[in-house]
């Protein structure tokens, strides 16, 4: 594709044609090709730092990995080995390497544009 005449520019992308664009009105779009969300900034560095917080080793094998409010959080589909991203009524069902590879999308485009994802604690063992 050429995004060169596109009012959006591409931040990040990987091999399954997922992307992360920057609106001309300055919001982040999180595309997975069949479903895709804008968000604003602030939100994308704090959905940043709740799938970096699921990726760090930790104690809780099961439920709520990290929160930060009530629609805003990660959890362990221990069942069904999956990541759970809850984020304002949306949730995105990650598998762990697919978890692995939205962070690094996450990363490079934070990188270029100078943000840094919101540290968040990790949630209560609820084991």
């Amino acid at each position: 594709m050429d995004f060169r005449l596109a009012p959006y520019r591409v931040l990040a992308h990987n091999g399954r044609n997922w992307h992360i664009l920057l609106l001309s009105d300055g919001r982040l779009q999180l595309d997975f090709g069949p479903f895709a969300m804008a968000i604003h900034q602030d939100d994308f560095r704090l959905m940043h730092g709740l799938a970096e917080t699921a990726m760090q080793p930790a104690s809780v094998t099961v439920g709520c990995v990290a929160h930060a409010g009530v629609e805003r959080s990660i959890w362990i589909d221990q069942k069904y080995g999956a990541w759970l991203l809850v984020f304002d009524g949306v949730i995105l069902r990650f598998m762990p390497q697919e978890l692995l590879v939205f962070v690094q999308l996450c990363r490079e485009t934070s990188r270029q544009l100078t943000l840094a994802p919101v540290s968040l604690p990790p949630a209560f063992d609820n084991n």
